[in-house]
């Protein structure tokens, strides 16, 4: 998706529908003053959050537990069918967001539960050590130990066929961290080929690596500074600090920033994006998909939300363009699961 400099910028102002919710909706603000209490608050909300799944529902969760590498106990959610009769079953691995800080496995479950209601394939969010307790690289070592151990697991201990489809993804640090894991799993050799990718808001590359995109791209890196993103109702600057000083990471590693990967991006599985026009990572999610796409032949797939902001299908599910990203994601998935095929 080619756009100009002017319809970029445009991409930015807020949805009319949202605008009109905003002046009633309560949103909470952040006192950035004290971040340990932001972290602490937001954790306590995001757990509040999540319910048990509709016996009617036609899905069925529990947790798995594996070693990582230093021998700490991670969890996984699991999400599957209560049909059991279809054995050939692919499997969809859902790393969730929160700014490497905040959030659980249970974030995914809107996501998953489609997943498994919608295309029949069972979906696993695993759980990563986070920020400040635990920065960085220990999310994303956890989330290739968590990786590997499914691709030699699955389908033994869930019982998944991961010839039928191995897709991985997640939604804005899961997003930054999927992309990580689509590296490495090519580089590496993974035990099980990742046959599809999802990135769902990812944070692809912050303003100190800029120096490391090609001239024809740096004139398109406009979102980190637009000022109608810096109102953002959902990550606002002050919050996406918290996260990323809290977080610790390395913006000169590519553990970090999947945008730097020394040995290129060709290769990569199919991709799928979902990308926010008011959101400050809208323009690197742009930028990865025209590189991965136009430089590096990778076949992708994009769809983009103008005046809406990061990750906006978690809190305002109900309004249209919400609506719409939910059965953009079916549709996303379904592609993704397909070209496993």
């Amino acid at each position: 998706m080619a756009l100009s400099r002017e319809e970029r910028l445009q991409l930015a102002a807020m949805d009319p529908e949202l605008t009109e919710y905003l002046k009633t909706a309560h949103i909470p603000q952040v006192d950035s003053s004290d971040p340990s209490r932001v972290i602490a608050g937001l954790r306590l909300y995001m757990k509040g959050l999540y319910k048990s799944p509709d016996p009617e529902s036609g899905v069925v969760e529990r947790d798995i537990f594996f070693s990582a590498r230093d021998g700490f106990q991670l969890r996984a959610h699991i999400y599957e069918p209560t049909d059991k009769s279809t054995t050939a079953r692919p499997l969809v691995v859902y790393y969730h967001g929160g700014g490497w800080t905040i959030g659980s496995p249970e974030d995914t479950a809107r996501h998953c539960r489609q997943i498994v209601q919608k295309l029949g394939a069972i979906c696993v969010a695993p759980s990563y050590r986070q920020g400040p307790e635990d920065p960085f690289p220990a999310s994303i070592n956890d989330a290739w130990d968590a990786l590997l151990w499914l691709a030699s697991h699955a389908e033994s201990e869930i019982g998944v066929s991961l010839s039928q489809g191995f897709v991985v993804g997640g939604s804005s640090a899961g997003g930054n961290m999927s992309a990580v894991l689509s590296h490495r799993a090519r580089d590496e050799g993974l035990t099980s080929a990742i046959t599809g990718l999802f990135l769902l808001a990812p944070s692809i590359l912050p303003p100190g690596t800029i120096v490391s995109l090609p001239e024809k791209y740096k004139e398109m890196y406009l979102s980190r500074t637009q000022k109608e993103c810096q109102k953002d109702p959902v990550l606002s600057p002050a919050l996406q600090k918290i996260f990323l000083d809290s977080a610790q990471g390395d913006e000169q590693s590519p553990m970090f920033v999947p945008f730097i990967w020394p040995t290129g991006h060709r290769g990569l599985p199919r991709t799928y994006f979902q990308v926010c026009g008011m959101d400050q990572n809208r323009d690197e999610s742009l930028i990865y998909e025209q590189t991965l796409r136009e430089d590096n032949g990778v076949e992708t797939k994009l769809d983009l939300y103008p005046g809406m902001p990061h990750i906006f299908w978690g809190i305002f599910p109900m309004l249209t363009q919400g609506k719409k990203a939910a059965v953009d994601f079916e549709a996303g998935m379904r592609w993704l699961l397909q070209g496993s095929k």
